[in-house]
């Protein structure tokens, strides 16, 4: 008979309200509603917060969205997750995934899923604060997401950059790039060659970083600690690298995991009397309009935004319609510009 009974529930009668949340928290139901409708700052305490979204985690609650009033009619929603909104990188893909999925009836809705966004890189309480099922797909970066996550995301989900091409729709290969940038270095004579990154969770740079040292092993080079240097995204001051210059066996190259890293390499070789593509030489990744204004223009490995947004949202497409999909590699280019040049003695 129990058996009967649960066959006739409906799906709406089994799924958790803000009242159970409010239950199992022990607050008020509308101390529920400020925290999942965005009003939480400065009415509720961050104690309070945190025991409501561990609630909300734990009945597997999600609330409707107001994303949901977006959808004016027939519109419909593709939500767009990057790490870092503030990075000119991710603006680039953003204006090419709006193109795309404007072409095909979609509005985009910018996500930021970083460290820096309010849930701190914890995607379980962002998917539970948007209602991800309020969108008709997503793209996302990276697939360190956890398996409770997938289920809470819609069907329709995109991963750009994975851990390998194994978990990606749209894969970067990293590793590839930082070796590319290692060799070209390294023929140029170069064989104290630091690294600048980012001291961030996501795997990308971990990817990075292994390749870093996997490039200098594959040139007979020593790996030395002192030469790998990761800074909090936003970091600048130079002063790392300044002291890493000021060394008698001091780099005489760089790879930058970011263009927006290179900046702090040229301002600490200046101060210390060194000239960029001259008496260090520096590489990095994007391309971003930054590279070509910088003096010396900057050598980078290009990775093509137009082309990645427009690869992200064909694969939602095929995945919305129940088509079969294929790994999208990007295909970047390293472009050489006069911030690199033949180790000087």
């Amino acid at each position: 008979m129990n058996a009967m009974s649960d066959k006739k529930k409906s799906p709406a009668a089994a799924r958790p309200t803000s009242r159970d949340v409010a239950r199992l928290a022990g607050v008020s139901q509308s101390t529920v509603s400020l925290v999942f409708g965005g009003k939480a700052e400065g009415r509720v305490t961050p104690e309070r917060r945190e025991q409501i979204l561990q609630a909300a985690q734990t009945l597997g609650y999600r609330p409707n969205s107001s994303a949901r009033g977006l959808k004016l009619g027939t519109q419909k929603l593709l939500a767009l997750g990057v790490p870092n909104v503030s990075n000119p990188y991710f603006a680039s893909v953003l204006k090419s995934v709006i193109g795309s999925a404007a072409a095909n009836g979609y509005a985009t809705v910018l996500i930021n899923t970083g460290d820096s966004g309010e849930y701190g890189n914890d995607p379980e309480r962002l998917l539970l604060s948007l209602d991800a099922h309020a969108f008709d797909g997503m793209i996302f970066w990276e697939a360190s997401w956890t398996a409770r996550a997938l289920e809470i995301m819609p069907t329709s989900v995109v991963v750009v950059d994975g851990d390998s091409s194994a978990d990606a729709d749209v894969f970067i290969a990293s590793d590839v790039i930082v070796r590319e940038m290692v060799d070209h270095l390294a023929s140029l004579g170069h064989t104290r060659i630091a690294r600048v990154g980012f001291d961030l969770e996501a795997n990308t740079f971990r990817v990075r970083s292994r390749a870093y040292r996997e490039g200098l092993q594959a040139h007979g080079l020593k790996y030395d600690a002192r030469r790998e240097i990761e800074l909090p995204f936003g970091e600048t001051s130079s002063s790392s690298i300044e002291a890493l210059l000021s060394q008698p066996d001091r780099p005489t190259a760089f790879v930058c995991d970011d263009d927006l890293l290179a900046p702090l390499v040229y301002r600490a070789a200046t101060r210390c009397g060194l000239k960029v593509g001259e008496s260090v030489s520096v590489v990095g990744v994007g391309d971003i309009e930054l590279a070509s204004l910088l003096e010396p223009p900057l050598t980078t490995v290009a990775i093509p935004t137009q082309s990645l947004g427009e690869a992200a949202v064909d694969t939602f497409l095929r995945k919305r319609a129940g088509q079969p999909t294929k790994v999208s590699t990007v295909k970047t280019k390293l472009v050489l510009r006069d911030s690199t040049g033949p180790y000087i003695a």
